[in-house]
């Protein structure tokens, strides 16, 4: 394995994180369209390594769990996840890139994780979407396994993981990047471009055109794989998915939280009728 701390900023692992639904996926294939950086569908290590999931009747059974009877969950960590970073490392020799990055919703949940197996030289990319569109598409989406199905849990999901990832960047904010999904659909060329400058990358105008470059299968939203481009036609579907008590809810909850996070306004023209449902 490469040891991270040897390497310059430009060639930093690039790790991504946000609530699901929030358009990591989307996120990915921006990054992964990249001729320097490859970024793969998910492999979910750390949710395997903590049995992270509402239900495994065979979690006793899992490599991770009976793993822990060799070393302590420490050490075995160093293990793992040395191995994983060398499979990145693989994955993004054989495409021919010099830098890899790992996508997946719940990263936002093991920073201290990753803290701990690559030290400090690496960068956090933090999707955030607003509240009212992440849920409408959880909803509709369904994540059994995942996500618990009731609202109020619902709700205290997408507060933890962004909470998760506001705090890193509390601690860390020369290496924390904060992109608003709102912002990338609507102006993705700006957005993507200050994004790569962050990285210490050139933007790449194909990156705009993810889809027309091979990407590989595997676990991420399958609707990312039919965009042709960056589109906001996802953005503001709340409005036909969620009820007006669902809506007041989620924005009584996490209304504050989400407008601190856009000062720029860049949300407004999605949520329309907000001030309206919440007050009435």
């Amino acid at each position: 394995m490469t040891a991270p701390s040897t390497l310059a900023r430009g060639a930093w692992p690039i790790i991504v994180g946000g609530c699901f639904r929030s358009g990591t996926s989307l996120i990915r294939r921006l990054i992964n369209a990249h001729s320097r950086i490859h970024c793969s569908s998910e492999v979910k290590f750390f949710r395997d390594f903590f049995g992270d999931y509402l239900e495994d009747p065979l979690e006793h059974l899992r490599f991770a769990t009976t793993a822990r009877a060799l070393l302590p969950e420490d050490e075995l960590l160093s293990i793992l996840g040395g191995a994983f970073v060398r499979l990145h490392e693989r994955a993004a020799e054989r495409a021919g890139k010099p830098r890899w990055a790992d996508k997946n919703p719940e990263n936002v949940l093991y920073l201290h994780q990753w803290e701990r197996i690559l030290g400090d030289a690496w960068l956090f990319l933090h999707v955030v979407r607003n509240p009212l569109d992440t849920l409408a598409s959880i909803k509709e989406a369904g994540f059994s396994k995942t996500i618990p199905a009731d609202l109020d849990q619902q709700i205290d999901v997408y507060e933890r993981y962004t909470r998760a990832g506001l705090q890193f960047g509390t601690a860390h904010p020369t290496r924390y990047r904060l992109v608003l999904y709102e912002h990338l659909v609507a102006s993705p060329e700006e957005a993507l471009m200050s994004l790569m400058e962050w990285a210490e990358e050139h933007f790449e105008p194909m990156q705009l055109r993810f889809n027309e470059l091979p990407q590989q299968g595997g676990l991420e939203d399958p609707k990312v794989s039919r965009a042709s481009s960056v589109v906001g036609t996802s953005a503001g579907r709340w409005a036909d998915l969620l009820s007006d008590v669902e809506v007041r809810t989620i924005w009584k909850r996490t209304g504050t939280l989400f407008t601190s996070l856009d000062p720029l306004g860049h949300a407004r023209p999605y949520l329309p009728a907000v001030s309206r449902q919440v007050t009435t």
